[in-house]
């Protein structure tokens, strides 16, 4: 009796000591990734994509009261959330503006696109909120720039819709981004010469 109670004993310590296993999330376009040729716009590229320091960590983010954050231990993306935000705007401002943007390091073009994501996180009233700067620059020279702060509701309780919600608010900051990309003037004149 005393081995069965034992047994009993350390099967049921074994199961309240059983690790909880993370849930790993990646940030990725809806759009249809067929293979394709390139089209590679001739006036527009992808400069930098910046992240605030607080964003750039691996579990995913509530702000529990305001300038409070907590990260979640078992939710975590997938990988660095610096390249999924940089792949998904890549994606969606292309699909958006109708030709791709490709890196600025890779192309020949005249403007450059730069965007700091300054708040990306989930917030205890069920919402994803998202705020970001993009401008637009020649050289050193910024032809314009522009705010984007915005907030979307989950759909449903739980980390799976606070990543649903977030991936929405990054398509629609792409969709302003491709809207804000036109070409100067004086850059079509020189163009045409």
């Amino acid at each position: 009796m005393k081995i069965v109670s034992l047994f009993l004993v350390v099967l049921l310590a074994g199961c309240s000591s059983q690790a909880i296993e993370p849930n790993y999330y990646l940030m990725r376009s809806k759009q249809d990734m067929e293979s394709r040729q390139l089209n590679p716009s001739k006036d527009f590229s992808m400069g930098t994509v910046e992240i605030a320091s607080y964003i750039d960590q691996p579990g995913l983010l509530i702000e529990t009261q305001e300038g409070e954050m907590r990260a979640a231990q078992h939710h975590m993306w997938a990988e660095p959330i610096y390249e999924g935000v940089r792949n998904q705007l890549m994606v969606e401002i292309a699909h958006a503006k109708g030709e791709d943007i490709l890196p600025s390091n890779l192309g020949n073009t005249a403007i450059v696109i730069d965007i700091r994501i300054d708040q990306l996180h989930g917030t205890t009233d069920g919402k994803a909120r998202l705020v970001a700067y993009w401008w637009l620059r020649r050289d050193k020279e910024v032809l314009s720039a522009y705010r984007f702060s915005e907030e979307q509701d989950l759909a449903v309780d739980g980390y799976a819709a606070l990543v649903a919600a977030e991936e929405a608010l990054i398509q629609r900051l792409a969709v302003k981004i491709a809207a804000s990309l036109t070409v100067p003037a004086d850059s079509q004149a020189g163009r045409q010469q």
